[in-house]
């Protein structure tokens, strides 16, 4: 089994210069089996027939990247996403055009999820505000009360101690006149 290949490789077997290939690459690498090692890009031998195809595409048939993407899909070639990034192992899956439109069709329920839990999120941060301004009135309520209950109970007890002292002035005899 034949190792993978850097650009500069690539470029000398499909006769091409290595810029141009790092932009086949780039654009179509949905469909080739590619990896990254450190900065570079590596380019399995099977991927080497299709490049070769891609390059003749572009350069004889004068055809667009949306156009060979489309042939690609029409010609049943599968989609290879790497998912290393994803789970930190290196497993690649390969995907049909079904398949494809599947993911997209997740990704996209997805996103209308996470806008959801966007918008409900903003609703509960509201309602936490509301009930944190709730809170905070019924508290300044609570400690007026108390002030004015403190201030009550202070003048009962002068009262109290008023009406202590004034009947100790009178003497036990004294008391019923």
């Amino acid at each position: 089994m034949m190792d993978w290949m850097n650009i500069n490789e690539i470029s000398k077997v499909i006769d091409t210069p290595a810029p141009t290939v790092r932009r086949y690459i780039q654009k179509h690498q949905a469909f080739l089996n590619t990896k990254k090692q450190g900065k570079k890009i590596l380019l399995h031998p099977d991927s080497i027939e299709l490049l070769k195809k891609i390059r003749k595409w572009y350069v004889v048939d004068n055809m667009i990247d949306i156009e060979i993407d489309n042939k690609l899909k029409a010609s049943g070639y599968k989609a290879v996403i790497d998912v290393e990034s994803i789970n930190h192992e290196s497993i690649e899956q390969q995907l049909d055009s079904s398949s494809l439109d599947f993911v997209k069709a997740m990704f996209k329920e997805q996103r209308a999820i996470n806008e959801q839990l966007m918008e409900n999120n903003k609703l509960l941060v509201e309602e936490i505000k509301e009930i944190k301004q709730s809170y905070q009135e019924s508290e300044s309520k609570r400690e007026q009360r108390d002030l004015a209950l403190m201030e009550i109970v202070r003048s009962m007890q002068e009262t109290k101690k008023s009406i202590a002292a004034s009947e100790e002035k009178k003497k036990w005899w004294e008391f019923w006149k």
